[in-house]
């Protein structure tokens, strides 16, 4: 959400192969790039939405679009040369299935990108430097697509037990980094908005103090950093994500695509009852209408990079275009409460206090107008996945008489 440029990456097929560095970074046990987003000596691209009240969020879609990155490239890359690559001896081996090498591909890319940004951040605040608030969102949002794609695909037997730890140990960990991207958001990019809706806040003084409060959050987020339980969070993604080929395995492609258009259709079924007047339901029910449209939405990215379908690309934007209203929400909602400490009335020399809060108030309701257009437009559009059974990318990721792959050895 900071104030910056839109930036959107298609999910195209980028037919470039990638440099013998991008290679060995896909090929390693991490699967790790060094570059960043938004800033391209950094890290790779970010995918946060548009926000409805005009805020640059950080995962802005510009014209629409849904984003191309480095990373995507490398998962396309990597899925066509493990469906293509020759076995041992003359005879070339048969072909794996495009899905389930894609999905493969996907789960260690991503996997990739956590750990590049972790281990980034990792290192410290002096060694980031500016890139941190970058690369904070970016591995919340990384871990959140793993996860999407986690949950859409099967599971070995006897899983359950590992689901359930996976879950409680991402949400331990997603905390601090979600206090400091919270004090982000607030001091870059919505307290300039809310000294412009109300005069009398004082922006030098508050902003000192945001900083100050900012500057806490960060500590206790690099600190849990170091801690061996966020190590062992990144073992059990990194896990998850060997896991995926043998639990695939014994599907083919056909039977796999239908399981996962069922389970996706579900899942639009349960946001489409969740948004009838999102614009009026309290912030629980607004909450649990984000993490639906965040899971539903990554985890059809995750099949938009392996079959580029511009229906597919358009329902995909529909989704980011709630999200990011619903995000706006959220941010407006956490500033009335973060702007009791720390906005400063000009008129006082003291805390702002509920004058603070009308101004958050007021960006609210303009946040709620944009949510309920974006509702709107994703309410009349219907479901990619109600009619998945057919089309274009039906017969790319799910073609008749396709068997699954074979085990090997």
């Amino acid at each position: 959400m900071v104030n910056q440029k839109n930036r959107a990456v298609r999910f195209r097929p980028d037919r470039r192969e990638l440099d013998s560095r991008q290679q060995a970074c896909c090929a390693s046990e991490y699967r790790g790039h060094d570059h960043h987003p938004h800033r391209s000596a950094v890290m790779a691209q970010s995918t946060r939405p548009a926000s409805a009240n005009g805020s640059a969020r950080q995962d802005t879609r510009a014209a629409g679009r849904p984003a191309r990155s480095s990373a995507d490239g490398a998962v396309r890359s990597l899925a066509g040369a493990k469906a293509s690559s020759p076995g041992n001896g003359a005879a070339r081996a048969e072909p794996a299935p495009a899905l389930h090498t894609g999905l493969e591909a996907v789960a260690a890319t991503w996997f990739g990108e956590i750990w590049s940004r972790a281990h980034r951040l990792g290192e410290g605040r002096a060694a980031v430097a500016d890139a941190g608030p970058d690369l904070i969102h970016d591995l919340r949002i990384y871990v959140r697509r793993l996860c999407a794609l986690s949950d859409l695909l099967p599971r070995p037997p006897g899983a359950r037990p590992m689901r359930r730890a996976l879950r409680k140990e991402v949400a331990w960990a997603m905390q601090p980094l979600s206090r400091a991207r919270d004090w982000d958001v607030f001091t870059m990019e919505v307290l300039p908005q809310l000294c412009d809706a109300d005069p009398d806040i004082d922006p030098q003084a508050s902003a000192a103090r945001a900083r100050a409060r900012s500057e806490i959050a960060h500590d206790e987020m690099y600190a849990n950093l170091q801690t061996e339980r966020f190590q062992a969070m990144l073992r059990l993604l990194r896990e998850r994500s060997a896991e995926i080929p043998a639990a695939m395995a014994e599907r083919a492609p056909r039977s796999l695509y239908r399981a996962l258009g069922r389970r996706l259709e579900g899942w639009d079924a349960a946001l489409r009852a969740r948004l009838d007047n999102a614009a009026d339901q309290g912030p629980r029910r607004q909450h649990a209408a984000r993490i639906r449209v965040k899971r539903l939405r990554y985890a059809s990215e995750a099949l938009l990079l392996l079959s580029p379908s511009r229906k597919l690309e358009r329902y995909v934007k529909a989704l980011a275009d709630v999200q990011g209203a619903l995000g706006s929400a959220q941010d407006f909602r956490t500033a009335a409460a973060l702007g009791r400490d720390v906005c400063v009335s000009l008129s006082t020399g003291r805390l702002a206090g509920r004058q603070g809060d009308k101004a958050a108030l007021r960006l609210l309701r303009r946040a709620g107008d944009g949510l309920r257009s974006a509702s709107r437009r994703l309410l009349r559009r219907p479901s990619f996945w109600a009619q998945a059974s057919r089309g274009r990318v039906a017969r790319r990721l799910g073609p008749a008489g396709a068997e699954a792959p074979r085990a090997t050895a």
